[in-house]
């Protein structure tokens, strides 16, 4: 029977090394863009791709009314590839 064994490892098969990174969010003296109130900011996070350098929606945080200082409650969950450049793109 033909077992692998541990540092057998095919490098053409084996997966880059990654952990899971938790983002959280904040901002400060945000520009106010609402008439009657001050604004009510979200973030939208979006990634790059690799081969087609598009960039891609990850994910959004919830809005927050009425503030130019907002502490984000959901944060972002990602993939992070040792050795490997990710672009993120925050928009407010």
């Amino acid at each position: 029977m033909n077992m692998a064994r541990i540092g057998d490892a095919d490098p053409f098969t084996a997966a880059i090394p990654a952990t899971k990174v938790e983002l959280t969010v904040s901002c400060r003296n945000l520009l106010d863009r609402d008439t009657f109130s001050k604004s009510d900011p979200i973030c939208v996070l979006y990634t790059q791709g690799i081969a087609n350098r598009e960039w891609r929606e990850f994910g959004r945080t919830e809005v927050i009314d009425n503030t130019l200082n907002p502490d984000f409650v959901r944060k972002f969950i990602l993939d992070y590839f040792f050795e490997e450049r990710q672009n993120l793109r925050f928009d407010l």
